[in-house]
């Protein structure tokens, strides 16, 4: 049950995860700020101290993190399209403090046994960004937080 990327092409990175849970609980584990703070951590040492979701086509979000060393960064991004409990497609970019390019997030969940099958597929602007998020270990990163996201919808 942990998380496989794929690069596909010169710009996009797939994501694929198997949940214990319902797809509806896991897509709400996504835009429900209360969800969010028990398991988007990433990292060890890093906490997350604000969260906002406006969870609607056209609202927006933003995660503010802070780390090891006094180290800190920002998450915002804006929903394109909801499907309850099957789909979200965002725009989201990273605040270092300053902003990344834009990557376009399409996340699917999909019934799979009694669990969820969650595919995301990011499609960044170009290789170099793609490249400098691989660099920078989101793989690590994004399983410790779905480790926690399954402990937390499954619980």
């Amino acid at each position: 049950m942990t998380l496989e990327l794929t690069l596909v092409g010169d710009t996009q990175i797939i994501a694929t995860r198997h949940f214990a849970a319902l797809p509806s609980l896991v897509y709400r584990a996504h835009i429900d700020p209360q969800i969010i703070r028990k398991w988007m951590v990433g990292s060890d040492g890093w906490t997350i101290d604000t969260i906002s979701v406006d969870a609607r086509v056209g609202g927006e979000f933003t995660y503010r993190y802070n780390g090891p060393d006094n180290d800190s960064f920002a998450i915002t991004g804006t929903f394109m399209e909801l499907d309850p409990g099957r789909r979200i497609l965002h725009v989201e970019r990273m605040l270092f403090p300053d902003p990344t390019p834009d990557n376009r997030i399409e996340t699917v969940f999909d019934a799979q046994g009694s669990g969820t099958l969650m595919t995301m597929t990011m499609t960044l602007p170009d290789a170099e960004t793609r490249k400098m998020l691989m660099d920078m270990g989101i793989q690590t990163g994004m399983e410790g937080s779905y480790a926690g996201l399954d402990a937390a919808v499954s619980g």
